[in-house]
């Protein structure tokens, strides 16, 4: 079905017709071969596929009318709705709006997301003008309507009363988030919102980068683990309080639900909540389950409900870690060498091997989505994951407390303590490079080859795959496709020229053949809009880009400029080549200061001065000594001219009037 799904989404579907005549003479060949019950797991098999297709053309051409489909980078709109997260006062912050309506030539599913100032609380209305702005950055096939961009908020207001509805969980989620953040020091409220609640909106980015660069990131969205680790809880509580073990099943199940609702129905808690859900209920039937089963039939129903999740990274990574340490903990424990160990080893060895599989298996992913694989996760699951099960308990205590701020300050302290440790792991684990390794997007055969290599593997460890030659053949062709990546990378490579979106202004990556990289420009800077951070950065990183060997500022306007202080905070630069006059503006003052801190060589292009790496060639062509003075007092008349040679290839760029060309 998955496969259907993504075929689909992808606008695909028409392929379904020569690949279903195909694959019913695949399914009559097999009921020759192997007998009637292996054709009708066949067809039950290809009957999920092109269901799922055509659910996926089904939604595609369904969002196809949806407004933010429709809407185009900078148009200016205004829409109603209801805020779904919390944003405190003096905070700025991307917070979701279910929208009620917005024009009559469009239409909407799920929520708009909104670039906005604090405070916004959840369950209100609102009234707003903003600037819609398309999402920027390089993704992984297909988005949703929802991911697509967001709107920068100019004029916010709130409707009159009576407009809107109150609603329970929204109400009670705002006010528990608005407790939290006066429970809390500023400094740690963010990370106990977005453990207790899922909103992420007001973590501080350096802490973010610090848990991505360690592998535990994951501990800021409520997944499975939170989850599952609230589930059992709930459930002892229940036998504490002198309940049958049944009825506190039942209500771990109904409190778990709730929650769950409470916090928006994300992907990740949704999927978890109905594993234990279908657990729940085959214990409950003395019928248990696989966990296999559990996890694909929790597959099927989030899929049929919302089929964009497919896509979506967060699907994509909750249940291949799901599966990971499922397939894990089930081989470990059948290891004989593990029996008879100590009690603290098996459990040690236990943690060691599911982090690992876990990490293993969702590689492909992180690298396909975020540019980035953690071999820092291994480690730093195994001490992180015990403390947030330490400190969960003291978190949902200070929520439950928290409309008694001298009681939930208990609570609190002792949870403070444990965010300490967690945020010491993350930065002692991001502190050390080849822990965190960046990739540039591995593509589809990469990634397949890599799982039919995890899969083949993991058949080896039963010791079956050595009487079938099919197997050791398909594992040698994935060997060979898994190594042809780096190997072609090696080889002699194409220019590659990257114009970013970035509105008013330009940036213009160049990857030379020798995968070097140059950047003109960096786009504009503003109160609410930084290119570099949100647009080149991105792109550059998603790319495999970590060192820029020259950076060409074309003139010192903002909207050329304003980009620079992200880029040089993220990535090393060899060389700033610029006009080499200084007028005095903002954005090049703050570049300069930058350059001279950092100790980084700025030169000056003249007439016919040359850049050559990788046999590419910048040639550049103005501004010369030989131009009038007067002609220069013009910023934009500062502008560099080049001309970039590599072989039979030429193009010229020009930025005299602001513009790349």
């Amino acid at each position: 079905m998955i496969v259907g799904l993504v075929s689909g989404l992808h606008g695909h579907f028409a392929l379904w017709l020569p690949l279903g005549l195909a694959c019913a003479v695949l399914v009559a060949w097999v009921g020759l071969r192997w007998g009637r019950q292996a054709a009708t797991l066949a067809l039950a098999m290809l009957g999920l596929c092109a269901g799922g297709a055509a659910i996926g053309a089904l939604e595609l051409r369904r969002d196809s009318f949806d407004c933010r489909r429709v809407w185009r980078s900078g148009d200016r709109v205004s829409i109603r709705g209801l805020a779904l997260d919390y944003l405190p006062a003096n905070h700025r912050g991307m917070v979701r709006l279910r929208a009620r309506r917005a024009s009559r030539s469009c239409r909407w599913t799920g929520s708009v997301r909104l670039l906005t100032d604090g405070p916004i609380l959840p369950g209100a209305g609102y009234e707003l003008e903003g600037i819609w702005q398309l999402r920027g950055t390089p993704g992984l096939g297909p988005r949703s309507p929802e991911r697509s961009g967001w709107i920068v908020v100019e004029n916010l207001g709130t409707p009159e009363a009576g407009d809107f509805t109150p609603h329970p969980f929204l109400t009670v989620r705002g006010a528990l988030a608005s407790r939290l953040w006066e429970v809390y020091p500023q400094r740690w409220a963010p990370f106990a919102l977005a453990l207790v609640l899922g909103q992420r909106e007001t973590i501080d980015p350096e802490v973010s980068r610090r848990l991505a660069r360690s592998g535990l990131a994951h501990l800021l969205a409520i997944s499975g683990l939170h989850v599952g680790l609230l589930a059992p809880g709930l459930v002892a509580l229940g036998r504490m309080f002198g309940l049958a073990e049944r009825r506190a099943h039942v209500l771990g199940v109904a409190l778990t639900w709730a929650y769950v609702f409470l916090i928006g129905v994300p992907a990740s808690a949704f999927r978890a909540a109905l594993m234990i859900l279908f657990w729940t209920l085959g214990k409950l039937a003395g019928r248990p389950s696989s966990p296999f089963d559990v996890l694909g039939l929790a597959a099927l129903v989030l899929l049929v409900i919302r089929p964009w999740s497919v896509v979506e990274a967060g699907f994509q990574l909750s249940f291949a870690g799901a599966a990971a340490v499922a397939y894990a903990s089930q081989e470990a424990r059948s290891f004989r060498w593990l029996r008879s160990r100590p009690p603290w080893v098996r459990v040690a060895a236990l943690s060691l091997i599911t982090s690992a599989a876990a990490v293993m298996l969702t590689a492909p992913v992180t690298a396909s989505h975020f540019g980035r694989v953690t071999p820092a996760a291994i480690v730093g699951n195994l001490l992180a994951v015990p403390l947030l099960g330490l400190a969960m308990p003291a978190l949902f205590s200070s929520a439950l407390l928290s409309g008694w701020p001298d009681l939930a300050a208990w609570p609190a302290a002792a949870a403070l303590v444990l965010l300490r440790a967690i945020d010491a792991v993350a930065a002692g684990l991001s502190a050390i490079e080849w822990l965190s390794l960046s990739f540039e997007r591995p593509g589809l055969v990469f990634s397949l080859s890599y799982f039919i290599l995890l899969v083949l593997g993991a058949h080896a460890l039963h010791g079956a795959w050595q009487r079938q030659r099919f197997v050791r053949a398909a594992g040698v062709a994935a060997a060979i496709a898994l190594l042809w990546m780096p190997v072609t990378a090696k080889l002699p490579a194409e220019l590659s020229i990257y114009l970013i979106d970035v509105g008013q202004g330009d940036a213009i990556a160049i990857e030379t053949p020798g995968h070097h990289w140059i950047l003109v420009d960096a786009g504009p800077r503003g109160d609410r809009f930084d290119a570099g951070l949100s647009r080149v950065v991105p792109l550059l990183k998603r790319r495999g880009a970590r060192r820029l060997e020259a950076w060409v500022l074309t003139h010192p306007d903002m909207d050329h400029v304003g980009g620079a202080p992200a880029v040089l905070d993220a990535l090393e630069v060899e060389r700033v080549i610029g006009p080499g006059r200084v007028t005095g503006q903002a954005g090049q003052i703050a570049v300069l200061e930058k350059l001279a801190s950092d100790s980084i060589e700025w030169i000056r292009a003249s007439d016919e001065s040359r850049l050559t790496l990788d046999g590419v060639e910048l040639v550049f062509l103005h501004p010369g000594d030989r131009g009038r003075v007067a002609e220069l007092d013009e910023p934009n008349a500062l502008s560099l001219v080049f001309r970039l040679e590599y072989g039979r290839f030429r193009t010229l760029c020009t930025c005299i009037r602001g513009k790349a060309s």
